[in-house]
């Protein structure tokens, strides 16, 4: 890839997470992202159903299993890691560890694949959340697994507050995100403009606050 061009950036596959009227149970699966820039990056792998939906996007982008060159994962739930054998001999990130084979590496807060990628801690969903800021013709995208669930998801708070490990945490970084980026692809959803209109942190603290009177579950049986 030409260096002078910015990276490139595609939704493989958008997830989604549906709730049940009662939350407890979800359907959910996870949002699949290509990067070609320097490197080819797979960002989440779905569920083990998505194989052949991966193998059939990079086709379409002129690709096979073997030519991605990295594969990062934002965190460890099943539906964002599923396919990662497909890529025997990429090199995976999985939250702060740089796998390389067996060889394995550390890096506390930020990773830079190339002069158009990194790799940041967007810490919140659990305490080991990474994603990925890619530089592009069009502006900065965030890629930010369960950081952020879906567009809009800032109106109802409660359904990514209901599996988060660290909220507090999780609020301050979607604000920092929702600051930089241009654009986000959550982890639930498909990419989106950020409107920055909308003062996230006021109104996602203000939700917070709420829901610190209530009881809300998390996982079915842990009080937030």
């Amino acid at each position: 890839m030409n260096p002078k061009i910015k990276a490139e950036v595609f939704v493989l596959q958008s997830g989604y997470a549906l709730w049940d009227k009662a939350m407890k149970s979800q359907k959910a699966d996870g949002t699949i992202t290509l990067v070609k820039s320097r490197k080819n990056i797979i960002v989440d792998t779905g569920l083990p159903k998505d194989k052949q939906a991966i193998l059939r996007g990079l086709r379409l982008h002129g690709l096979d299993s073997r030519g991605i060159d990295y594969v990062i994962c934002t965190h460890g739930d099943a539906d964002h890691i599923s396919n990662n054998n497909l890529f025997p001999h990429a090199r995976l990130i999985v939250g702060f560890d740089i796998y390389d084979g067996d060889m394995a590496s550390f890096f506390q807060k930020n990773f830079k694949v190339d002069d158009h990628v990194t790799v940041t801690e967007m810490t919140g969903h659990d305490d080991r959340s990474i994603g990925v800021l890619v530089d592009t013709e069009g502006g900065l995208v965030a890629i930010c697994g369960d950081l952020f669930e879906y567009e809009n998801d800032w109106k109802k708070a409660k359904d990514w507050i209901a599996f988060s490990k660290r909220p507090h945490d999780h609020i301050k970084n979607r604000a920092k995100i929702w600051e930089l980026a241009d654009y986000i692809i959550p982890g639930h959803g498909d990419i989106f403009k950020v409107d920055k209109s909308i003062k996230i942190l006021a109104e996602e603290t203000r939700q917070l606050k709420e829901l610190l009177q209530k009881t809300v579950n998390v996982y079915g049986d842990v009080e937030l």
